[in-house]
Formats: structure tokens, sequence, C-alpha cells
């Protein structure tokens, strides 16, 4: 990869759009990915300006684009987007830079539809938010499935945003579990589509007794399996 040497780990590069998305993901590579150097990247109006824009916008995106410029040429050998809302940049990055950048929720598409459920709730805390991730989940799985399709609804957690930001936890998970509680019954499973809501992953899954599938492990997986893949010396001599 870019930049890596046999003497110091790689450096994953976390672009974020939100503080309160810096502790799940520190979390989640920590646990799932403990080789590499975290460096996070915050621009923390990135979700404030999309959602007064209605979404995604040309100038949005290139500023994006510029947070994933910075950090190559600041040395990242990977690039992981926190924040779902931008991850299509990700498509043009591409174009420009040769090494892995991943996207906050692409392996956790990925796993839903391996795993077959009939019908799936995606939680956020904005508008736009979910909006954007249940566009884009349903567009991997009519990609990745045949036959069956499952079903993808949609809901908001008006309170999940600021409890997250006030790193309160119990509120974070009063919220996500009032905004599911009306679809028990309806679905087999609830997903967190955004870094922010994880730390409620498991007491979400425990009161409501359905599966809760959250973004960042997933993620963490996804660039280990990636950052592995580079030649050079064995990943313990390496890292």
């Amino acid at each position: 990869m870019s930049g890596s040497t046999a003497d110091r780990p790689p450096t994953v590069a976390v672009i974020h759009a939100s503080p309160a998305s810096i502790g799940p993901a520190r979390t989640a590579l920590a646990e799932g990915c403990p080789e590499v150097s975290v460096w996070n990247v915050l621009d923390d109006r990135l979700v404030g300006d999309a959602e007064a824009a209605g979404g995604l916008t040309p100038a949005l995106s290139d500023r994006m684009l510029s947070l994933i410029g910075h950090a190559v040429h600041g040395g990242a050998d990977a690039v992981l987007l926190s924040c779902s809302l931008y991850g299509p940049v990700l498509e043009r990055a591409r174009r420009h830079h040769g090494l892995p950048l991943i996207s906050s929720d692409a392996e956790l598409f990925t796993e839903v539809s391996r795993r077959r459920f009939d019908r799936v709730l995606l939680l956020g805390h904005s508008v736009p938010a979910v909006r954007d991730s249940v566009d884009r989940l349903r567009r991997a799985l009519s990609a990745t499935e045949s036959g069956k399709r499952t079903e993808v609804t949609g809901q908001t957690a008006p309170e999940a945003a600021t409890a997250a930001a006030r790193g309160d936890l119990d509120a974070l998970e009063r919220s996500l579990t009032e905004a599911a509680l009306p679809y028990l019954g309806a679905v087999d499973a609830v997903i967190l589509g955004m870094f922010s809501l994880s730390p409620a992953r498991a007491a979400l899954e425990k009161a409501l007794g359905l599966p809760v599938l959250s973004a960042p492990p997933l993620a963490a997986r996804s660039l280990r399996e990636q950052v592995g893949d580079r030649p050079g010396p064995s990943p313990v001599e390496a890292w």
C-alpha cells in the first residue's frame, strides 16, 4: 500500500462529519483492526451543511474529495469515511487515489444481503441521512439479491443526534428503542446506519429481541482485509 513501510503500522485516516463518530470508530478499529495507526480527520459542519442543503451537493462532494486528498497526501495508507451520507464520493475519489478507500456502510449492506432478511428497519438521526441510506441499501440489495427482495423501511430517531453528541448513552438507547418499537412484529432486523448510533447496538438488540447490525465493526473488518492484502513482510513483522 502507498506509503507503508515495514517499520511502522499502516496509517488509516478516518474522516468524520461529526465528533460523535470518533469514539465508535476508534473502538471498532481497536477491536477489529488493532494493527493500524488511526488518524482522525474532522469537518464537523459536513452533516449540518448537507442537511441545510437537502442532501449531498456538488460543492459538498468536492469538500469531501479535498479531505480525502489531504489524508492521502498526508501519508494515509487507507481512508475510511465514517459518515454514510458521503459514501458516494468515493466513486470519484477512487479515480485519483490507488489505495483502499472504504465507505462507512458498504460492508454493512453486504452483511444485510448475506443474511437474507425479509424486512429490515434502518434507523438514523436525520431525514436526509435516512433517506440516503435507505436508497443506497435498496440499490445494494437489488444488485446482489435474486428472487425475493428484502424490504427496507427507514425511520428517524429525532433525539438520537443530540444524545450521541452529548455522549448520553441512556438517552441514545431510549431514542432508538422508541423509534423501533412500532415496527416490532413487522421487521426481522434493525440496521443502525450511522457510526454515532452504534454504541447503543447491544442494548437495542436486547430491548427489541431482534438482530441489530451496525456499521463500525463491519467497516473495520473490511479495512483489515484490504490492509492485510498489501505485499511485503508478514503482518506480524510489518505491523
